[in-house]
């Protein structure tokens, strides 16, 4: 390694192990997993970081700046050997001194001449040293008799002179800073300033600063990285780079802010809501097929006539960062861990199971705002062994494309694009957003009924469904069911055509959300019908054993096998109901399995 060199970082990557348990992070952290041969460890992998490269010249400063969780302390946790990296390499050249945050090694009980005896014994330094250092660093500090008390009665801006003080007084060969200079007053970074430009021309160090305080950066550094979604976005002198990130911070404080002004004329939502997303884009995909059928989706794009509003790079790092406006959703998905091909990351949606099945992946879009007029969503993709992959997105509950994409077998990447036209911004009247307080659960559910549209997937169309209404055990029709209460859902059918059909009735539950619940497929029924005439049928929940919130059913019928090929009529989530009074320990739950308990 070159001398000149103080830190090299080449296609460094920090991968954190995510948990379903605590059971299950404990078993792995012990390592026993290996004695436990049928209980295996399952988590999700969440990249913080992920393909960097930088080096830090000897004698340089560079400053490390970004939105909170970009990655930035997390890189200087794997610089300091805090965390060790799990991919590429990091090569250190001389002693590191770091501060993380003010106050950290001292203990809170010892005098400020003790915290710096003990840091500096720590260090190595002899006693003829750390007599030369307590003087240096009580005539910076300025604390005079304040040193020869606790150091937990300090104020911050105390604790952080003592802190900064000492640790620029072991002239490390690299110094590493986390936040630590916003703690004090001007008088205070002045001073800083002035010790740290000692320090690098009297020792040659080098530092490495993250600040959020960006006029620190362009004062201190003379350049500046900046990170994003645990990625480099772009390095420069400190000036440059600070405006290129500021520049980005205002493009998303106005979208913000014209979202709050919206949402204010309005007078649609409460005070605590202004800030907050105000709108949603689900994006769930389904993958039809037999066993081995795969497909792997690489990149999402939301645009806004030519313009990119929102971009995410599926299987790349940080995309399943829940704080990111758009972000794939792990929870109840079967999205694989992400891959990387050829350069191009992506995660893959694969069927392992006997017979025909179904995985799914979802993905979500955040607004401050309003989604409004038209808008197209770009899907990168490949499919094979017959794949099928179709695309459903939903917004606030109401289906706004349903779409099968084109299957493709030559291993080639495939781009799809698809049109949803006309948005309002501004949700139709009668509908309640956000649901008022002196609203009953069943008039809330009602004004939410009344927005829903039908969404019919192309079919033979030989015959159709003629209607689906939810009945109590009384036969009263309703929306708004207690845990454990009996569904009655009832399909009319009309033919289309004179003919015989052997057809198979179907209901399909979802959460609200998007979350795959259960299948209801009933048996063959053989019926000769005229062209017009209508038949019904019945499916029965005798007990409603999900968890409170909403959810909605698809509704379909087919020809003697569930095929795409067969299938004469489907709705898709058109028929919401919702679920009230579960017990606290199950409200949360999508599912509560009847159960026993007895002692043996």
């Amino acid at each position: 390694m070159c001398e000149k060199t103080a830190i090299r970082l080449c296609d460094v990557g920090k991968m954190f192990k995510v948990f379903p348990s605590y059971t299950d992070r404990i078993l792995d952290a012990l390592g026993i997993t290996r004695w436990i041969p049928l209980r295996k460890i399952r988590y999700n992998q969440f990249w913080a970081l992920r393909g960097i490269n930088f080096e830090l010249p000897a004698g340089h400063r560079i400053g490390i700046i970004g939105r909170n969780g970009a990655g930035k302390s997390t890189l200087l946790k794997l610089v300091t050997g805090n965390l060790s990296p799990s991919e590429g390499t990091i090569l250190v050249n001389g002693q590191v001194q770091a501060l993380f945050e003010t106050g950290a090694g001292f203990h809170p009980d010892f005098t400020g001449y003790e915290n710096i005896r003990s840091s500096l014994m720590y260090q190595g330094f002899s006693r003829d040293e750390i007599v030369a250092a307590i003087e240096d660093i009580a005539e910076f500090t300025e604390l005079g008799p304040f040193l020869g008390q606790p150091f937990k009665t300090y104020s911050t801006g105390m604790q952080a002179r003592l802190t900064f003080a000492t640790a620029t007084s072991i002239k490390p060969d690299i110094l590493i800073i986390d936040e630590i200079l916003g703690a004090g007053d001007s008088y205070f970074f002045n001073k800083s300033q002035e010790r740290m430009n000692r320090l690098v021309e009297k020792s040659g160090a080098s530092v490495l600063i993250v600040s959020h305080a960006l006029d620190q950066i362009v004062r201190f550094c003379e350049e500046a990285i900046w990170i994003d979604r645990g990625k480099i976005v772009e390095r420069g002198p400190a000036m440059n780079i600070v405006d290129s990130y500021q520049r980005f911070i205002r493009l998303l404080d106005d979208r913000r802010l014209k979202a709050k002004n919206k949402k204010i004329h309005t007078g649609r939502y409460y005070h605590d809501q202004y800030d907050h997303y105000g709108d949603s884009l689900l994006l769930i995909f389904q993958l039809i097929g037999k066993r081995e059928a795969s497909a792997d989706i690489s990149e999402i794009r939301l645009l806004k006539g030519d313009r990119v509003e929102e971009k995410l790079l599926v299987g790349d790092v940080q995309d399943t960062n829940p704080y990111e406006s758009v972000h794939v959703v792990l929870t109840e998905s079967q999205w694989s861990d992400p891959r990387k091909q050829n350069g191009r990351f992506f995660r893959e949606l694969h069927l392992n199971t006997m017979g025909s099945a179904v995985t799914t992946g979802h993905v979500v879009i955040y607004s401050h705002g309003f989604f409004e007029g038209s808008y197209s969503i770009e899907v990168e993709y490949r499919t094979a062994k017959e794949g099928v992959l179709s695309l459903t997105v939903s917004r606030q509950g109401d289906i706004l494309l349903d779409q099968q994409l084109l299957p493709q077998t030559d291993g080639e990447w495939m781009v799809s694009s698809h049109l949803i036209d006309n948005l309002n911004a501004i949700r139709d009247e009668g509908q309640d957003s956000p649901e008022s307080p002196s609203q009953t659960s069943e008039e809330r559910n009602g004004s939410r009924g009344k927005s829903r549209h039908i969404i019919r997937w192309p079919s033979d169309g030989s015959i159709k469904i003629e209607n689906v209404a939810m009945f109590s055990q009384d036969g009263i029709e309703k929306a708004v069911y207690q845990a454990g209460e009996p569904l009655l859902f009832r399909m009319t059918i009309q033919a289309q055509r004179d003919g015989h059909f052997e057809f198979i009735p179907t209901a399909t539950l979802y959460r609200l959300d998007g979350v795959f619940v259960s299948n209801f497929i009933g048996p063959v029924y053989p019926l000769d019908l005229k062209k017009s005439e209508k038949k019904e049928f019945q499916m029965t929940l005798n007990s409603l054993n999900l968890g409170s919130g909403h959810y909605v059913f698809s509704a379909a019928i087919f020809e003697k096998t569930i095929t795409e090929k067969s299938r004469y009529d489907l709705i898709s989530r058109g028929y919401e109901f919702q679920v009230l009074n579960n017990d606290p320990l199950l409200a949360s739950a999508v599912f509560s399995h009847p159960s026993v308990w007895s002692p043996i």
